[in-house]
């Protein structure tokens, strides 16, 4: 879950940062579009104020050769013209200054605030590689838990098999030994029991044939 928040947070980090640097840019492209435009007017205004000037030190002169009230009052009006002109030129002068300004300031922002801005795309990216990594590590650690547990429980498993294997073996082994000895003793019992019965048969026969034989004695 704060894998996934943290992601959805740099997304819409970098989508602000990216409308910022766009409305930066427009900021700056119109600071520069404006100073270049007063810039301009103040070219064309230095112009004309130095043209009206000139006509102005032809008229003072010609009003000096012959001073006539036709003279007079073209003096009177280029003075008027190249007054308001001068005010003009200053106007201009004056905006196309703080335009300048401007135009700096908002440059100055503008990097600063693109390199603030890197950084902190930066600093996001290491944040995600960081958690991904740990992410990773501790999967890794998981699965390798798994197996080693997996493993411990396949080789208990091995080892109680074997382990009822060998009982099973010496059970098997000592009832056979057991059976053995008990079948030992048997075989010698019978064998000992078998020559009596040969030797009680046998007396019995020669008790037979004297017992034959003595009536016969007596008829001789």
């Amino acid at each position: 879950m704060l894998d996934k928040e943290l992601a959805q947070a740099t997304k819409l980090a970098q989508e602000a940062n990216r409308k910022v640097e766009k409305l930066r840019r427009r900021l700056v492209d119109e600071s520069e579009k404006t100073h270049a435009r007063l810039k301009r007017e103040l070219t064309a205004e230095r112009k004309r104020f130095g043209a009206a000037n000139a006509r102005l030190k032809k008229a003072r002169a010609v009003l000096r050769k012959k001073a006539t009230p036709s003279n007079q009052e073209k003096v009177d009006s280029l003075v008027k013209h190249v007054q308001t002109l001068a005010d003009s030129v200053a106007k201009t002068a004056k905006a196309a200054y703080e335009a300048a300004e401007k135009l700096l300031t908002v440059k100055a922002d503008a990097l600063l605030e693109s390199r603030k801005t890197r950084a902190a795309t930066r600093a996001a990216t290491m944040v995600e590689q960081a958690t991904r990594g740990t992410k990773s590590k501790t999967s890794k650690a998981a699965s390798t838990g798994k197996s080693a547990a997996k493993k411990k429980a396949a080789a208990k498993k091995k080892t109680k098999v074997k382990k009822k294997a060998a009982v099973k073996k010496k059970s098997v082994a000592k009832s056979k030994a057991a059976t053995k000895k008990k079948a030992a003793p048997k075989k010698k019992a019978a064998a000992k029991k078998r020559p009596v019965v040969k030797k009680k048969t046998a007396a019995k026969k020669k008790s037979a044939s004297k017992k034959k034989a003595a009536p016969k004695r007596k008829a001789a």
